[in-house]
């Protein structure tokens, strides 16, 4: 992957570089990704059955072993394979999973047949959608849920063959139709999945109809239409054209202004991305303007773009609160809360995406997460439940911290830091360290609440610069200070609270960071801007 404050502003923004802090390790190294010309590949055939596509499958069954092994070996082996027919329904065959060469080439070599279909249209719009949105068969006329995992390291294809209008599940061609399948297109282009359609025009009739449809699912998620001829010749073909399209586009956000797009990540850690901020409006604001509670505000990312040519794909913005040990799910999004998203095109030398926030929860302090998903741009590292890992790892991601919070000397100016267990262990002891870039000059205290603060002195209890001041309170060293060996179990959070307590007006700041066996799993930096008030 590749602040202006105000008189009286505690600014928390993620600025942790491994150098402030005492706590470190070797940085854990994430398996290589595979030597291959397009790298893993997830592949999901859509495929019309009905009775007048028999000449198509009849070409598909000639050249089904070409194309299967044409996806093994551009993905070096690394693949998952689905297969879904459909006439006035839908009917899941194969669910995406790995190395299932043999199947979907058995299936379509000794099973796929050419048959009823009801007459004209049929619902190709609802088989992408079983596909795309990995849809469930629970009240629709389908057999199976369509669930398994697109996976967020792999480039993505939809492959859609048919000679039909599409026409839901009602045998009816409507309005309603062409928006349905406009949408899954954008879906798809949401997804980082790469629609390519193969068109045979057994009735030309239709031919004025179908084409801007199928037209439209490729130019919206940057795939290939292709026309096949009536007698289904050249539909093979076609096939192993699209999936020969491997052209890959690198889109970045830099985690710091030094970034450049390396993955993994070399510098540091990853907490205080230049090119995320929340501005007021659409217009560009400066670099600390902190979000307002209650109001729209605009998240604006900074997309970079060396290579030529453009790139097609969606931003997504998430929140948090600030602090350290968030954990990532693709299907839930584990502690991120979506903001929203964009799709767009990002042309050589960049562009910034502005992605409104509408009414902004209080108290108003946040991480802040930007993905770049795209069909051409791959995340290079797979996905786990370690945002900070995966941060680092793909410079299609970065992150960022926020809040707003006012004081005046000798007033107590409070803050928060959440801490969690991002290692999908079921339990790991995690330290927090403070060390002071400027210390406050003045008090700092952490009150941990009593359960983590029980489970800390159970743990041991153990501490740096650090002593007692309330039940569960620890005033801390603004120079450096540690807790050490707090015991969370999985999918556990806790939210502390911070107090400084500045004795003199001035500008400090100092860093809160968790780590988990060494390994830095995120923090905050706080600025705290005080004057006499």
């Amino acid at each position: 992957m590749r602040s202006s404050p105000r008189s009286g502003v505690l600014l928390a923004v993620a600025a942790l570089a491994v150098s402030t802090v005492q706590f470190t390790s070797p940085a854990v190294a994430a398996p290589a990704p595979a030597s291959s010309p397009c790298g893993p590949l997830d592949v999901a055939f859509v495929l019309d059955d009905t009775g007048s596509m028999g000449g198509a499958i009849a070409n598909l069954k000639t050249g089904v072993n070409s194309i299967v092994n044409d996806v093994v070996a551009a993905s070096g082996g690394d693949y998952q394979l689905g297969l879904v027919t459909f006439k006035d329904n839908v009917t899941v065959h194969q669910d995406l999973a790995p190395g299932n060469a043999a199947a979907v080439t058995n299936y379509v070599t000794n099973t796929l047949a050419p048959g009823a279909g009801n007459n004209e249209p049929e619902a190709s719009d609802e088989a992408l959608n079983t596909v795309v949105n990995n849809r469930a068969a629970a009240g629709r006329p389908q057999n199976v849920d369509f669930d398994g995992t697109w996976r967020s390291n792999a480039m993505k294809f939809v492959v859609l063959v048919t000679d039909a209008r599409p026409g839901g599940f009602d045998d009816t061609h409507a309005g309603a139709d062409v928006t349905n399948a406009a949408q899954w297109a954008n879906d798809a282009l949401a997804r980082g999945i790469k629609i390519s359609s193969v068109y045979v025009p057994t009735s030309s009739s239709f031919t004025p109809v179908i084409t801007p449809i199928m037209q439209n699912y490729a130019t919206t998620t940057g795939g290939i239409f292709l026309q096949a001829s009536s007698t289904g010749a050249g539909t093979a073909d076609s096939i192993r054209k699209f999936l020969s399209d491997c052209r890959q586009t690198d889109v970045f956000i830099r985690d710091q202004t030094t970034d450049t797009g390396a993955e993994p990540n070399p510098d540091g850690t990853v907490w205080n991305s230049p090119d995320i901020k929340v501005c007021p409006g659409i217009a560009d604001c400066g670099a600390g303007t902190q979000p307002v509670v209650g109001a729209t505000n605009y998240v604006h990312v900074k997309l970079n773009k060396d290579l030529a040519g453009s790139a097609t794909g969606t931003l997504k913005v998430y929140r948090t609160p600030a602090g350290g040990g968030t954990t990532w799910d693709n299907a839930t999004n584990g502690d991120w809360v979506a903001i929203g998203q964009q799709s767009l095109t990002v042309p050589p030398g960049g562009t910034v995406a502005k992605i409104p926030w509408p009414n902004i929860p209080g108290p108003g302090h946040f991480c802040l997460l930007a993905r770049w998903v795209s069909a051409t741009d791959p995340m290079t590292f797979a996905e786990g439940p370690n945002t900070a890992l995966n941060t680092k790892n793909n410079n299609n991601i970065a992150w960022k911290n926020f809040q707003t919070v006012r004081g005046r000397v000798l007033e107590p100016v409070r803050s928060w830091f959440t801490l969690g267990n991002a290692t999908g262990r079921d339990e790991v002891r995690t330290d927090l360290v403070l060390t002071g870039e400027k210390p406050v000059a003045g008090a700092v205290v952490i009150d941990l609440g009593r359960e983590l603060f029980e489970r800390w002195r159970a743990g041991g209890g153990k501490a740096e610069g650090v002593r007692q001041v309330g039940e569960t309170a620890l005033q801390l060293d603004p120079k450096r200070a540690a807790l050490i060996g707090v015991p969370l179990r999985a999918g556990e959070r806790f939210t502390t609270e911070l107090t400084f307590t500045p004795e003199a007006p001035g500008d400090y700041l100092v860093n809160l960071v968790q780590f988990v066996e060494g390994e830095d799993h995120g923090g905050v930096a706080y600025r705290v801007v005080t004057d006499r008030g």
